[in-house]
């Protein structure tokens, strides 16, 4: 599995922990799918107070194959709520699993990256595309991403929630993630039964990418995040991620979801 996937499922699971403008607590469980087959766990936890947001995620992944990754994970974001979107302040992630050791460490204010670490240090491929400190400047952390926000007093279960464009860097890479609607459904799930919007989303790499390596995530339309709305609030969090990879479709479903109802603990633990 692509370090880029394990992102996306990472921060696709962390996202819902950063829900709104309102005092919430939420918190959810999952399973990790690929071409039908369970291949991890994830749990996460948030808290809004005021105007600022913390998340945390944790991600536990057992290689079924050679192809898929075995190990851990997790990631932590926090900032402030301005103008209806996020301005995150930290950012970290580690990633170790049978395939991958990362650790990002990053410090934003004002939407830019003030100081930032990525470990191992790994030397830019010949035919990568350079990075500059202009693509450190309004962006966003992959985890801060989450917040899809809907203006007005209407439904906020509407195609609007789906029209974004994020700018993110995740430590190493400058890419956009774009969002159109696809259609509305209902989700079912221990915590939640009700609307949520379905969106196509797609990938495009800007900078600190090897064109050849990322090719195949930019030219995939089978990606999808269906939202739902928190509880007392403008906002929509991803409840279910889909993404076609070459080994099969990675899903991430939701065992159990609470989106402004008091916070379980769902953290992974070695005998879960």
């Amino acid at each position: 599995m692509s370090r880029s996937v394990l992102l996306s499922l990472l921060a696709a699971t962390t996202v819902l922990a950063s829900p709104a403008i309102a005092q919430e607590r939420v918190s959810g469980r999952y399973e990790i799918l690929i071409g039908g087959l369970q291949v991890g766990i994830a749990g996460f936890e948030g808290r809004v107070s005021g105007e600022s947001y913390q998340a945390s995620v944790s991600l536990r992944l057992s290689g079924v194959s050679r192809l898929v990754a075995s190990g851990r994970g997790s990631a932590t974001a926090s900032g402030r709520i301005a103008g209806a979107r996020a301005v995150p302040a930290n950012y970290q992630l580690t990633l170790n699993t049978s395939q991958q050791n990362d650790a990002i460490r990053m410090a934003m204010a004002g939407g830019s990256v003030r100081s930032h670490s990525a470990e191992p240090e790994r030397p830019a491929a010949g035919d990568e595309v350079p990075l500059t400190s202009a693509h450190r400047q309004g962006v966003l952390d992959p985890l801060s991403a989450g917040f899809f926000f809907v203006g007005g007093s209407g439904p906020s279960v509407s195609a609007e929630a789906c029209a974004k464009t994020f700018p993110v860097f995740d430590g190493r890479q400058r890419y956009d993630l774009s969002f159109s609607f696809a259609r509305t459904e209902t989700v079912k799930t221990a915590g939640y039964d009700g609307p949520a919007v379905v969106c196509n989303a797609r990938y495009r790499a800007i900078a600190g990418h090897r064109p050849s390596v990322t090719a195949p995530m930019e030219a995939n339309r089978d990606m999808q995040i269906w939202l739902v709305p928190v509880a007392g609030t403008r906002a929509l969090v991803p409840a279910r991620i889909s993404i076609r990879t070459p080994i099969g479709l990675a899903q991430i479903e939701p065992t159990r979801l609470e989106l402004g109802a008091p916070a379980t603990t769902a953290s992974i633990r070695s005998g879960d």
